[in-house]
């Protein structure tokens, strides 16, 4: 093995994920081309659940009455009528919730929820890569961009109003997504049940602090350091003096599910419930690249989704902590399943929308319809709202 020093390590360790940040990149530029997502100054935390791979919403919010939807998916592709969870209206026609969706339902239903629908990228494009990339970017296009920054790194970068000791980036992931790219105020940690496990131990924490310390002139000792601190702020905190830190308690009746996005939603909560100055959050839910069994698949997920959204509710209810967030996905699907009982690549999908001071209870957007004229390239849900003002309407909902 090749021997490397202290600055050669340092440097090295700011491309890694070792503390769950995959990619440093710093733009001070603070220019901002029209395109460019710039959300004001967050009041509480904001949070964003990403359904990763492409999610269904034509069978998460299905129009169930629409003869174009009946015959382009065969019955086991869809859920009867008397199966569903409720219904919404939008420019008169009726969307009916999925059966495992009953806790949005009752979200809804309770005045705590938004739907959107036919919501999306303008961008033609049908790659996952690309899609995620514009939606975690905060642009309209990969043609031009501004900056090297996530969106929600942006605002840290550029604005730089956190004290030490405070986390205002926060993904309940394994690893931190591209929203976050370039700000070293963040972290990305699945589940904090038993705190952040260090890497290495304590004792690969004491050695690179050292390092830190002894290079303290290197230009990624202050970032590394900065970190450390941070990561070991958040074990102080949890664990309150004690050797370990006690497991997080919802104040809500519904559990958290053990499984995405149920595990990072609750890591966030545990970060609200700890006033750590946590300003954006983001969860994924994988596994929605449903191009076969598609029914059985979906179930799991959305089952997963809405009890999860409805625990994470009820818990900052009843904890008083007030929230906004918001879910949305890269692209839909097809309109037309295809022979593997699944749906390919497709273009509008659905977002929700919920928190503690908002006008919930309602569907906004354009409902597109799915006739052939009507569809975008003549087989997919159009989009009529660019995530951008999905994400701008939800902003204002920020509320001290």
């Amino acid at each position: 093995m090749s021997h490397i020093d202290r600055r050669e390590f340092l440097k090295i360790s700011l491309t890694t994920s070792l503390f769950g940040i995959s990619d440093v990149a710093f733009s001070l530029d603070q220019k901002k081309p029209n395109g460019v997502l710039v959300p004001p100054q967050m009041l509480h935390p904001f949070i964003v659940v990403f359904l990763r791979g492409g999610a269904d919403g034509l069978s998460i919010l299905s129009p169930l009455e629409d003869e174009n939807f009946l015959a382009a998916r065969p019955p086991e592709m869809r859920f009867s009528l008397e199966a569903s969870s409720g219904k919404v209206k939008v420019g008169g026609a009726n969307l009916f919730w999925h059966p495992e969706a009953a806790p949005l339902a009752n979200l809804f239903a309770q005045r705590k929820l938004i739907a959107w629908p036919a919501l999306g990228i303008m961008d033609e494009t049908r790659s996952h890569f690309e899609a995620q990339e514009i939606m975690e970017r905060g642009v309209n296009s990969l043609n031009t961009l501004p900056d090297d920054l996530g969106w929600m790194a942006r605002q840290i970068i550029t604005k730089d109003r956190f004290q030490k000791n405070l986390v205002p980036l926060f993904a309940g992931n394994n690893n931190s997504p591209r929203s976050m790219q370039g700000a070293h105020r963040a972290i990305a940690v699945r589940d904090i049940q038993n705190g952040v496990a260090l890497p290495n131990g304590i004792g690969g924490f004491n050695a690179v602090s050292a390092l830190c310390n002894a290079d303290s002139n290197t230009v990624s000792a202050p970032w590394i350091k900065d970190h450390l601190s941070n990561l070991d702020f958040i074990n102080q905190t949890l664990t309150k003096g004690s050797n370990k830190p006690m497991p997080y308690e919802s104040a809500g009746k519904t559990a958290y599910p053990n499984a995405d996005p149920g595990v990072g939603l609750r890591s966030v909560a545990r970060l609200i419930d700890a006033n750590v100055g946590l300003q954006y959050a983001w969860v994924d839910q994988s596994g929605w690249d449903t191009h076969e069994n598609q029914p059985s698949r979906l179930n799991g997920q959305i089952k997963n989704l809405s009890t999860s959204l409805a625990a994470f509710s009820e818990d900052m209810e009843a904890k008083k902590q007030p929230y906004t967030l918001v879910v949305m996905t890269e692209f839909g699907r097809r309109l037309r399943s295809n022979r593997s009982n699944g749906t390919d690549h497709g273009h509008g999908s659905l977002g929700l929308i919920m928190g503690s001071n908002f006008p919930g209870g309602r569907v906004m957007g354009l409902w597109p319809g799915l006739s052939t004229e009507r569809l975008d390239r003549g087989v997919d849900l159009a989009v009529t709202t660019d995530y951008q003002k999905f994400l701008n309407q939800a902003f204002s909902y920020q509320k001290a």
